[in-house]
């Protein structure tokens, strides 16, 4: 922000579409300040438990037709497409609902990111007494050794098509589920 404003105070307000350019520019990187800001300030609650929780008992597959249905338009733009399975008996689960959405459309974002071409799928299963929640896609992949590390704060694993983000959405979704008594994982294999 600081070298785009200087170049606008030295000269370029004299020339209207360079001018229009740079401030185009300004406006994406106070929108990335934005988010980053309220991400931190995001991880910071969670981390210190002061984000309440308000858990009931929410039906699994109504929870992943939300998700897709809120993911669908921006995985079609790209030309993905976004699947659910899951049961119809499984039994609901104790959770806040708008946070576990949260972490759910996260994963997704990020599949939808990193699948060049192919689907991504939703899905719940039982195991034992737990419901797992799952998206699965057909990308790029991850690395063993990133895939050690990609819940961690500011961990980005492509770092050559991060692009935008801020590497915070992993490490809030892993806050996130454990606040819930839950534990997230990846697993993938690159390609």
């Amino acid at each position: 922000l600081k070298a785009l404003t200087e170049t606008l105070q030295e000269g370029a307000l004299e020339d209207p579409p360079a001018a229009r350019r740079f401030l185009l520019r300004m406006d994406d990187e106070i929108d990335n300040l934005t988010q980053l800001v309220h991400e931190l300030l995001e991880l910071s609650r969670i981390e210190s438990g002061k984000v309440p929780l308000e858990q009931r008992a929410t039906r699994p597959e109504e929870l992943l037709g939300l998700v897709a249905e809120r993911m669908q338009i921006q995985a079609a733009r790209v030309g993905l497409a976004l699947r659910v399975e899951c049961p119809a008996d499984l039994p609901p689960v104790n959770a806040d609902r708008s946070r576990i959405e949260q972490v759910l459309v996260n994963l997704v974002h990020n599949a939808i990111k990193f699948t060049p071409k192919g689907e991504i799928f939703l899905s719940a299963y039982r195991e034992s007494r737990m419901v797992v929640f799952l998206v699965r896609d057909t990308g790029v992949g991850i690395t063993a050794e990133d895939l050690s590390r990609i819940f961690e704060r500011f961990f980005k694993a492509d770092r050559s098509r991060s692009g935008g983000g801020t590497g915070l959405g992993l490490s809030i979704a892993r806050h996130m589920v454990e606040a819930h008594g839950g534990r997230i994982w990846a697993e993938s294999t690159p390609g």
